[in-house]
């Protein structure tokens, strides 16, 4: 920023701290951010106690609609409830918001007055750093204002969310308890006119009971011999148990005993397998450097035999390859030989048919001469 754009700012920066201040100087009797807030909350208010008032007078028609041919109006109803349980929900929150931010007017106030302070201070700090140069460190502080500022934009967000899906769940959960009220309301008939089917059993069992209890009395009679003599030999076999369990102790208690005996014994045979093994992996290791400094010395020596045998035969390489240029100079020489003699065959064999032909005809032309 050059110098001209850094005086127009500290010129504008200078003029909002004096407005700001000039606010600040205005009593607080002028200032009707209380009234405003006062009104929104009387609106609320009312606004929250006719929605009360319309959701009882549904819910009292609710109650009055029963059976199958007020189903259609019944559903209906049901729908206004839940609308007007939506918009009483959102009213209820809206105005413990409103209750919340504005819980004390004058502290309100107070606290405009104080943010009004820290505003100034800003300017004022602002203005500093403009003149000494120093705006990057202003721009990194908004910077991470900024960055915290769409943090708490996200969580309201995410809280949106939320809420909406508990809306969601709320309204599920009040039409399966209208569905379930209204199947315990058929059940109550139903059970109404079992009700009416009992006594009318009742009646007629209690004088079945009379007569039961006669044949009953017998037979209990009878049965009470019976269990006697069954309770005589049940108290035997009790006792024949309680032998049985006082011997299963002692042998318990004995095998116990033999137990931690032979668990002593076998600790102590464990640790003196233990020292054992100890030894051997002592002695196994040492052979183990042992063997390893062997092989160490075999490798330095596989690698001396290696180097001296790559040397072999790459001099065995060389010596191949001469022997081999050499025969194929003297396969090229015996080449040209050959070729050369084929050469001095063909030339001695065209001058015979050369003298061959050039000697008939001085042998025909002699005669004509005669």
């Amino acid at each position: 920023m050059n110098q001209i754009d850094q005086h127009k700012l500290v010129f504008v920066l200078k003029d909002c701290t004096q407005r700001l201040q000039f606010i600040g100087t205005l009593t607080r009797d002028n200032d009707i951010s209380s009234e405003l807030a006062g009104y929104e909350q009387s609106k609320l208010l009312t606004d929250q106690q006719h929605l009360e008032e319309t959701y009882a007078k549904l819910v009292g028609l609710r109650s009055t609609l029963l059976g199958i041919t007020n189903r259609t109006q019944l559903h209906q109803t049901q729908d206004q409830i839940k609308q007007v349980a939506k918009n009483l929900k959102e009213s209820t929150k809206k105005l413990c918001r409103l209750f919340k931010e504005n819980p004390n007017i004058d502290a309100d106030s107070i606290k405009v007055n104080k943010e009004r302070a820290d505003l100034i201070f800003e300017f004022e700090n602002l203005i500093s750093l403009i003149q000494n140069n120093q705006l990057n460190k202003f721009a990194q502080t908004v910077t991470n204002s900024l960055e915290e500022q769409d943090s708490l934009r996200k969580f309201a967000a995410r809280e949106k969310e939320l809420i909406a899906e508990i809306k969601r769940l709320q309204n599920e959960k009040n039409q399966e308890f209208n569905e379930y009220k209204h199947e315990q309301e058929e059940k109550q008939k139903n059970i109404q006119a079992l009700k009416e089917k009992l006594l009318y059993k009742t009646n007629r069992a209690e004088q079945k009971k009379k007569y039961d209890e006669k044949v009953a009395g017998a037979f209990e009679n009878t049965q009470q011999r019976v269990f006697e003599y069954k309770q005589k030999n049940l108290e035997a076999d009790i006792q024949h148990y309680n032998q049985k369990i006082q011997n299963e102790e002692l042998v318990h208690k004995e095998l116990k005993d033999y137990l931690i005996r032979k668990e002593e014994e076998t600790k102590k045979k464990t640790d003196e397998q233990n020292t054992i093994a100890e030894r051997q992996r002592e002695t196994l290791e040492k052979q183990i450097e042992d063997l390893n400094a062997y092989r160490t010395k075999m490798l330095e020596e596989l690698n001396i035999l290696k180097q001296r045998f790559d040397r072999e035969q790459i001099e065995q390489q060389e010596r191949e390859r001469k022997e081999l240029e050499e025969k194929q100079l003297k396969a090229r020489q015996e080449l040209y030989q050959i070729k050369l003699e084929n050469a001095i065959k063909l030339i001695q064999n065209e001058l015979m048919e050369r003298k061959e032909l050039y000697g008939l005809g001085a042998k025909k032309k002699k005669p004509k001469k005669k």
